[in-house]
């Protein structure tokens, strides 16, 4: 299968969502086990994802592994389906540009989002659908590592707050603890980010942790939403419906599969530390 590479590209995306700078070596680690080429169909991708799934379990839990495992799943039947339809996946100039548009489009809505499509495959050409799809999770990894990154700046203060100076014992403790808060991030960046908050801090003081303000509503409407019924009615109202939609529409399961990889459960977290032994690690906001 020509999009092996993309197929992998993708289940490293979908597990740095959850598991961080870790997602790189399971699939490294996977890859050792099972690899795929150009020659590669849907069961060696449903076998790769298997023993994704299995690795994964140790880390999330079994259902948490499993859900993961039917979201690369569901992609590795899109793949396959654009293997025989011969239809096209995102050139690197079109990521390029979708880049540049998330920057200055943090959170488009429905309409943006079409149009964008619209011009892209004006442009660069391909299948209009299987592009807005592409466009929709790259926003949706976009959101989603805009949160991570406010969430560990949070991390950083809650740290610099406790230990004015940190040790190297504190702070590999606490980068342990992000990567099993899953939240995004590289080591070496945020070991480099700690020193600069500390300094800043040593002559200016703390600093504000901020997001772009369409993404801080939307996570503050997911908050303060009871129910996935009434989530659903308000995206649609602001036209941000795309997000809570699967290949069905939307339903109470799509609802739920994005609010839980917008807004990963404390408690989740506080189950994974626990069971690997680091409940020492877990501090009450």
């Amino acid at each position: 299968m020509a999009e092996s590479n993309e197929f992998e590209k993708y289940c490293i995306q979908t597990l740095e969502i959850h598991f961080g700078q870790l997602a790189g070596g399971i699939v490294n680690k996977i890859k050792i086990k099972k690899s795929l080429n150009e020659k590669s169909n849907i069961s060696d991708l449903k076998e790769f994802i298997d023993l994704i799934e299995i690795n994964i379990s140790i880390l999330a839990g079994k259902n948490k592994a499993n859900e993961i495992g039917n979201t690369l799943r569901s992609k590795a039947l899109d793949y396959d389906g654009k293997q025989k339809k011969s239809g096209s996946v995102l050139t690197s100039d079109m990521e390029k540009e979708i880049d540049t548009f998330l920057v200055k489009n943090s959170l488009p809505t429905e309409k943006d989002v079409a149009e964008y499509t619209k011009y892209l495959t004006l442009k660069y050409g391909g299948i209009a659908k299987n592009v807005e799809k592409e466009i929709i999770e790259k926003i949706k990894i976009h959101i989603k590592k805009t949160i991570s990154h406010k969430r560990v700046k949070e991390e950083i203060n809650d740290l610099l707050i406790r230990f004015h100076e940190p040790t190297k014992n504190d702070i590999d403790d606490f980068i342990n603890y992000i990567r099993l808060s899953k939240l995004d991030f590289q080591e070496d960046e945020l070991r480099d980010e700690i020193e600069k908050e500390r300094l800043y801090r040593k002559f200016h003081g703390p600093q504000d942790t901020a997001m772009p303000s369409e993404i801080n509503e939307l996570v503050n409407l997911i908050k303060n939403t009871n129910n996935n019924d009434a989530l659903s009615k308000k995206l649609r109202k602001q036209e941000l419906s795309y997000l809570i939609k699967d290949e069905s529409g939307i339903s109470d399961k799509s609802v739920s599969e994005f609010v839980n990889l917008m807004t990963p459960s404390e408690e989740d977290t506080k189950d994974t530390l626990e069971g690997l032994g680091l409940k020492h690690l877990i501090h009450e906001k």
